[in-house]
């Protein structure tokens, strides 16, 4: 799906935005029209002359689903006041179909679509847009497209180039990968061949905070808005180029792109989705942080080195190697692959990986994330199977355990890495065999999805595929002992026992520095309903101590506090009143039930047998 051909720039007219649209030839391509100077209220004008009809009716969508997300958003849902003209003005029939799906009737004279956009950011009358997929209109401060919020297609001509003239305050400047067909002081004319390619490149409009990392084989952009100044493009180049750098070598001395663009949006404003991160695309991504003060600049540029190298490379996959599922993605009925401990997980686990063999982090380091990674694993359902999650990761039942692909999954591609250096006597890796499945198949050319195992296993061995049906596809607990040893870690693992606080999921809200409850998970859970916690919550104390980041891991069970089934818990929490004041309220239940939980210590064996050794050599590269 994610088409890079540009195509030969096609002969149309391209008028000032001042002048009347009738002027502009309609052709096969989409010629849209947005002028930022008129942007109010969160909200902006669109207006399309659209590709040229010969049917009665056309459907015109925007997608429920873009790649990468895992969860449908329906972003029309943002779209009002929908018109479509004719080249004389009269309006033609529009009948909306759905959330993201609007016919139009007498399409034969369809010249024209206007309709109304609201920012996503700050929305909470729905499903909450994480904010590296969504829009944002801030008049002289920013404007964030994600191109699938602001622009749309039609059933059936989603390959159709698209032309974007966007009419920008004097001094702003659109970063992007996008190809700029034109650029004054206030206009600027992008190209995009297919409404895919579109949706893969977003674009910043601000006053530009950027600076550049130049590669023989490519062209990085770093673009950074941050309102409170604290941190600035310069300040993350050198640890990009670092960080890079050391991707570069890991893949063989290349970067698999021509161009790059970071986007990095410091928020000061916690209302939305109360959730940090970023998402991926084959030329950029996009990274949603808070804004931080000049004083923890070394604070917050150390959170985003794993962050940023998971977003790069995710350029290798599923960008370059995926199934015909994400190949042949559907914007408006997506189906899952069932592989996401390939996409998201062995991407999480090369993350920090990286960083090990190319020097960036030691041994002791890069024990502690494992150790944080099987912590985190453990609060999930271990015994059901990756490849069922993954496919039914939409689904209301396992949406929950979808996070655990950037911790379990991680230890699936750790795992597969070491087995795969003994299997081959320390002559192939996971990269290694990763690179022959892009070989083969490639950014255009999917597998399916059944296929894979029996791919992996004709490049390596049946232990490999046993180790794919038994822990990836299979119920069956991953031996992580017996693996991480044959590369020097110990594991001791420590149980203790914890309310059921299962779906419970926090955020952080910069303004207060408090935690802030943005799930309270499924309904039956006994212990949270009688405790009354909402969404919006901010956690104050547990039992009379102040909840901090240090100690919020611990609030319903840890080595450090006990707990047991009769135990009263008191958690004072901040609840926000209309006007934006809180109240403090003491919230109390009764522990009824718990659950076993473990921690985990890993250590460095200094004592390797000589086939440890070995091993250990080959996967730390030397």
């Amino acid at each position: 799906m994610y088409r890079l051909l540009i195509l030969p720039f096609l002969f149309i007219s391209i008028f000032s935005f001042s002048n009347s649209y009738s002027q502009t030839n309609q052709n096969e391509s989409y010629q849209y029209y947005i002028d930022l100077n008129k942007a109010e209220n969160g909200k902006l004008s669109v207006e399309l002359i659209t590709p040229d009809f010969s049917s009665s009716s056309v459907l015109f969508r925007f997608p429920a689903m873009v790649p990468g997300t895992y969860k449908v958003y329906d972003f029309g849902r943002f779209v009002s006041d929908l018109k479509a003209m004719d080249e004389s003005g009269n309006e033609l029939s529009v009948s909306k179909q759905d959330e993201n799906t609007w016919e139009i009737s007498g399409a034969e004279s369809l010249y024209k679509i206007t309709y109304m956009l609201k920012q996503t950011f700050g929305d909470t009358t729905g499903k909450t847009v994480f904010e590296p997929v969504g829009t944002s209109f801030e008049p002289g401060k920013i404007f964030v497209f994600n191109n699938q919020g602001i622009f749309g297609y039609f059933d059936g001509y989603l390959e159709n180039d698209y032309i974007l003239n966007v009419t920008k305050p004097e001094g702003f400047y659109g970063s992007t990968s996008l190809d700029a067909i034109e650029r004054t002081n206030t206009l600027e004319v992008f190209n995009s061949p297919g409404y895919a390619f579109l949706v893969d490149n977003p674009i910043f409009f601000n006053v530009p905070d950027t600076a550049s990392i130049i590669f023989p084989e490519a062209k990085v952009l770093i673009s950074v808005y941050s309102p409170g100044k604290g941190i600035t493009a310069k300040d993350i180049q050198q640890d990009d180029k670092t960080l890079l750098e050391a991707i570069r070598n890991f893949l063989g001395g290349k970067l698999p792109t021509d161009r790059y663009t970071f986007l990095y949006y410091f928020t000061a404003d916690m209302k939305g989705s109360g959730m940090f991160g970023a998402l991926e695309h084959n030329n950029s991504s996009m990274y949603y942080f808070p804004d931080v003060p000049v004083q923890a600049k070394s604070f917050m540029l150390s959170q985003l080195e794993s962050t940023t190298a998971h977003e790069f490379y995710h350029v290798v996959t599923p960008l370059n190697l995926h199934s015909e599922e994400i190949g042949f993605f559907d914007f408006n009925n997506p189906v899952m692959s069932q592989h996401l401990w390939l996409y998201e997980g062995v991407t999480e686990y090369n993350a920090d990986y990286i960083q090990l063999v190319e020097g960036l982090m030691t041994m002791e380091e890069y024990g502690k994330i494992v150790q944080q990674k099987m912590d985190g694993a453990s609060r999930y359902n271990d015994t059901l199977p990756f490849t069922f999650m993954s496919r039914n990761a939409l689904t209301p039942e396992y949406e929950d355990q979808y996070i655990n692909v950037y911790q379990k999954g991680a230890l699936i591609g750790m795992c597969l890495d070491i087995l795969i250096r003994e299997e081959s006597n320390g002559q192939q890796s996971l990269q290694d065999v990763i690179n022959k499945l892009i070989q083969k198949y490639g950014k255009n050319n999917p597998f399916k999805d059944d296929e894979l195992f029996g791919e992996i296993e004709a490049l390596t061995s049946p232990k490999i595929r046993e180790f794919l049906d038994t822990y990836v596809a299979g119920p069956n607990k991953i031996p992580y002992n017996e693996i991480f040893a044959k590369v020097g870690f110990n594991i001791e693992k420590i149980p203790y026992e914890a309310a059921n606080t299962s779906g419970l999921a926090m955020g952080f809200n910069q303004e207060t520095y408090r935690l802030k409850v943005v799930n309270t998970g499924p309904a039956g859970n006994k212990f949270m309903e009688d405790l009354g916690i909402k969404i919006g919550d901010e956690l104050v104390s547990v039992n009379g101590v102040a909840i901090t980041f240090q100690n919020a891991r611990g609030i319903f069970g840890s080595q450090k506090n006990k707990i047991k089934i009769g135990d009263e818990l008191v958690i004072e929490v901040a609840r926000p009143q209309a006007g934006g004041s809180y109240d403090n309220i003491k919230l109390k239940a009764t522990v009824k039930e718990t659950s076993t939980k473990y921690d985990y210590k890993l250590s460095i064996n200094e004592d390797l047998n000589a086939e440890q050794k070995k091993i250990q050599q080959a996967w730390l590269g030397k």
